[in-house]
């Protein structure tokens, strides 16, 4: 075994046994569901992808399906084989338990990536540009956005994380259904102004006429709506910031942590949507929130809800929280994807 298999092995190892990440590593990213850190093998830097699946749903949603690791690794492998410019894989080891998903982990080779130097509208082309030739390829990845792409120090674009691409037929890959998307999801992650990006996108062949231009220009405010409101209602999922209990009396939703001294302040329905409300407002207006936690009991045994407030907060503070979180209510899009001003 080499030395960088050995390293490598050790580290599989110590994750599978503790369920947490390997020691004498750094985190860059910090997820409930993933993990990337940033390690050092003999031959020099790696990144790593770890997974735990510590939520039910993503063990049922990976127990039919490649885990990520192995999943991720093979689109790698068709981005290498069109000519486009991706971090080497150096190691995948996946495993499951009782037939479902228990740990995933990627070992890529770090790129030379070096600061953009080009103007933004050059390098949307670009970005625009390195979509369509993976489009080309029949890779298709709904997420794309800026920051998958990163400037190497030989000056080519390169592309990272392709966990949410997937493959299709070349000729398939052409058509607009998924054409359209991709396009949209960079243009709503653009800041270049949406005109110049749609000349872009055309001039890359994302978007091919007129109708098309119109149809982007909407997918992507729906898209952004929508992406908006999931992020708000992760407050009412287990999720890297929440979590969420079933107990016997009903559902309590709250902030990662221990709770502070405090009490519950008890009410109806209006109290989850100052939860929700307080959500928003943290998201688009930067508020900090107040409230700790939200209960909600269960509908037979009475319903009623309860938001936990820290004792530092009276009443009155109590009441003028819940008025202002009212109104970051109203600021949630719709289910439709329209969104409040």
């Amino acid at each position: 075994m080499s030395a960088d298999a050995q390293v490598i092995a050790g580290w599989w190892r110590e994750f599978v046994d503790s369920g947490r990440p390997p020691a004498g590593l750094v985190v860059v990213q910090q997820r409930l569901v993933r993990s990337v850190l940033r390690g050092e093998l003999p031959s020099g830097p790696v990144h790593l992808k770890l997974m735990a699946f510590p939520r039910a749903k993503d063990r049922l949603r990976y127990s039919l399906r490649a885990l990520p690791a192995a999943h991720e690794a093979r689109l790698l492998a068709c981005v290498r084989a069109a000519g486009i410019c991706c971090p080497e894989v150096l190691a995948v080891h996946t495993r499951r338990r009782f037939g479902l998903p228990s740990h995933s982990l990627l070992v890529l080779r770090t790129l030379q990536v070096v600061a953009e130097s080009a103007p933004p509208v050059a390098r949307f082309a670009a970005e625009a540009a390195l979509a369509a030739r993976l489009l080309a390829a029949g890779i298709v990845h709904p997420d794309l956005h800026g920051e998958n792409f990163v400037r190497l120090a030989d000056g080519r674009l390169a592309v990272l994380d392709l966990q949410s691409a997937r493959t299709v037929a070349p000729t398939a890959a052409a058509a607009a259904r998924w054409r359209l998307p991709v396009a949209a999801r960079l243009l709503r992650a653009t800041t270049v102004r949406p005109a110049q990006a749609l000349l872009e996108l055309m001039a890359a062949g994302l978007v091919r006429d007129e109708q098309e231009r119109a149809a982007v220009v909407s997918l992507a405010a729906r898209e952004a709506a929508r992406f908006e409101r999931s992020r708000v209602l992760r407050c009412l999922q287990e999720s890297t910031e929440f979590e969420r209990r079933v107990g016997l009396a009903g559902v309590e939703h709250r902030l990662r942590g221990e709770l502070p001294p405090g009490r519950w302040m008890h009410g109806g329905a209006r109290l989850r949507e100052a939860w929700i409300g307080q959500r928003a407002l943290h998201l688009r207006r930067g508020r900090a929130p107040v409230f700790r936690a939200f209960f909600r009991k269960w509908w037979w045994l009475g319903g009623g809800a309860a938001l936990y407030l820290p004792a530092a907060c009276g009443d009155q503070a109590f009441h003028a929280e819940v008025q202002a979180a009212a109104m970051g209510y109203s600021l949630l899009p719709s289910r439709r994807g329209a969104t409040s001003a």
